[in-house]
């Protein structure tokens, strides 16, 4: 026998033990791994996207609100300006009318005195 002739039976001989099931086992626990991660990958992006279609439609909503808020307003607004306008206007009629009661006043007691009344006028 040679001693730096390698056969067969040397190499089998001297290669480590290594059972084909641990290898598949290594394959089987780093596929389990991947589709873990992918797994969450795909549970936080689905989480994401539930949190991102809240805030649309929160977002929707509040401008929805918004609008109905501004067009409430506007309505306010032009009903007490014609609260403004009809006051002024009702001020305007009572001063009027009371020029011509006092108008009416200093008549009734110009004929009463035309007349000789002396009574208090009414």
């Amino acid at each position: 026998m040679r001693g730096t002739a390698i056969t067969p039976t040397l190499k089998l001989a001297t290669a480590r033990l290594e059972f084909s099931s641990h290898r598949r086992f290594t394959q089987v626990l780093q596929l389990v791994a991947v589709a873990a991660l992918v797994f969450l990958a795909v549970a936080i992006g689905r989480e994401l996207m539930a949190d991102n279609l809240a805030t649309a439609t929160a977002l929707k909503d509040m401008t929805q609100q918004n609008a109905a808020l501004r067009a409430d307003l506007e309505r306010t607004r032009t009903e007490l300006e014609l609260e403004r306008s009809t006051r002024e206007a009702l001020a305007r009629q009572v001063a009027v009318l009371n020029e011509e009661a006092n108008a009416l006043e200093s008549r009734l007691a110009f004929f009463n005195a035309q007349s000789g009344r002396t009574g208090k006028p009414r």
